[in-house]
């Protein structure tokens, strides 16, 4: 926490506070001058997009995709969790190159179909994680909790609905919330994108990049970090008071 948090978090105050691009002068305005900054509300709407779109998508069929596993004993049971794995393991970057070749290079890229492809790389990088995860709370469900159900005649629907997905209910709201995390901060697809219709300034964090790396705005840089940093902080807080990930005993 003192290393990962308070320390970044006391040197980006310092760092604001210095002089600007857009706040020569410096001091604490920069927080508010970068907020003039055209290019933010477009990122924003990308980021949004892709939360309304796909943190749904991606959480629909890891509970689908997981639920069916568990449901069904099958030998190689172990070799298809490794096969959702490994979309996983692959570099976002190699990832895209593989999009780009199953898309092909005559596609006219607009803003519209730029974001669904960005989606699709980020879905596919991410569910195969999350399976494995969900999957493994599922296996920690004690066997004579599913027997006594079965007995009192739940089919496996009902075993689904009003069992599994309460029990991993905590599980399920640690994926919502990393991934959605994960979303505001997307920084690696758009930007391996950039020979497409993608700019440098697709996201958020390309923004963020940009006002440093660019421009050598450190200050500004920071500024922007320190917006798309909120929203997280308030995703974490929902995340450890109100889904009891973190208790000890199972929440009710």
């Amino acid at each position: 926490m003192f290393f990962c948090a308070i320390i970044p978090l006391a040197s980006g105050i310092q760092e604001v506070n210095r002089p600007a691009a857009i706040n020569p002068d410096g001091g604490f305005l920069t927080l508010i001058k970068v907020l003039k900054d055209f290019r933010l509300i477009p990122a924003l709407v990308n980021i949004l997009f892709l939360v309304a779109i796909f943190v749904p998508i991606i959480l629909l069929l890891v509970l689908i995709l997981t639920l069916l596993m568990d449901s069904v004993e099958m030998r190689g049971n172990s070799v298809m969790r490794l096969l959702f794995l490994i979309p996983a393991l692959i570099p976002t970057a190699a990832m895209v190159t593989f999009w780009l070749e199953r898309v092909g290079p005559d596609v006219l890229w607009t803003q519209t179909n730029i974001r669904w492809l960005i989606g699709a790389i980020f879905l596919s990088t991410t569910i195969g994680t999350w399976i494995v995860i969900q999957y493994g709370a599922l296996r920690a469900i004690p066997p004579e909790l599913l027997e006594a159900a079965v007995i009192d005649g739940c089919s496996r629907v009902q075993l689904a609905l009003r069992l599994k997905i309460p029990y991993i209910s905590r599980y399920i709201a640690y994926m919502v919330v990393v991934v959605i995390v994960n979303t505001i901060q997307i920084f690696i697809e758009p930007q391996s994108l950039l020979s497409t219709k993608v700019t440098t300034d697709w996201s958020l964090t390309q923004i963020s990049y940009s006002y440093a790396f660019m421009f050598g705005d450190f200050a500004g840089s920071t500024a922007i970090s320190f917006y798309i940093l909120i929203p997280n902080i308030a995703l974490a807080l929902l995340l450890v008071y109100f889904s009891h990930f973190l208790d000890r005993k199972q929440s009710k």
